[in-house]
């Protein structure tokens, strides 16, 4: 899926009506895959999206997955208490040791709401996944009341210029490592 994503160039599509051209051939990548359950030339038959792939988020992982998370995921969840000696600064390690930029990796922890603080500062930490109850007294309440002090705190922005998620998380367009 990744080969289809990077099938166009940012600038492929020129859909110049007046020069005939909808594309320009050395921009278009064909994928050409040929498994066991199926095949797919590519490239895809839309534009490439404005952020070049979308954000590969992992989660829930063993210690079997961390490695495989940190040569492909741009951003890995992890729990509040993750397991035994995986922490931010091991994955970025990991990333490092796949020939990564370990900035290229963003780590998330999830926390209840009374860690904040200290789950941000921990272990290598990028950002924060917040679990919380998907009613909106519940949404209200942590919008109104929480968020204004990790703004005020300086862990949580008030406005973002950037238009996709991948700017939002500080991540290169098109995903690559």
């Amino acid at each position: 899926v990744q080969g289809l994503w990077r099938g166009w160039d940012a600038d492929a599509l020129l859909f110049d009506k007046s020069g005939g051209r909808f594309h320009d051939p050395q921009k278009m990548h064909l994928l050409d895959h040929k498994g066991e359950f199926f095949s797919v030339r590519g490239p895809l038959n839309v534009a490439r999206s404005p952020q070049g792939t979308p954000v590969l988020v992992m989660s829930g992982l063993s210690e079997a997955d961390l490695d495989f998370a940190t040569r492909v995921a741009d951003v890995v969840l992890l729990d509040e208490q993750p397991s035994a000696g995986v922490a931010g600064d091991d994955l970025k390690r990991r990333a490092l040791a796949a020939g990564r930029k370990p900035e290229t990796l963003k780590v998330f922890v999830t926390v209840a709401a009374e860690r904040l603080e200290a789950g941000f500062d921990s272990n290598g930490c990028d950002g924060l996944n917040f679990a919380l109850p998907a009613d909106l007294p519940s949404l209200e309440a942590f919008a109104d009341r929480v968020l204004p002090e990790l703004q005020r705190r300086g862990l949580a922005q008030s406005e973002r210029a950037e238009a996709t998620l991948r700017q939002h998380l500080g991540l290169e367009a098109g995903g690559k490592p």
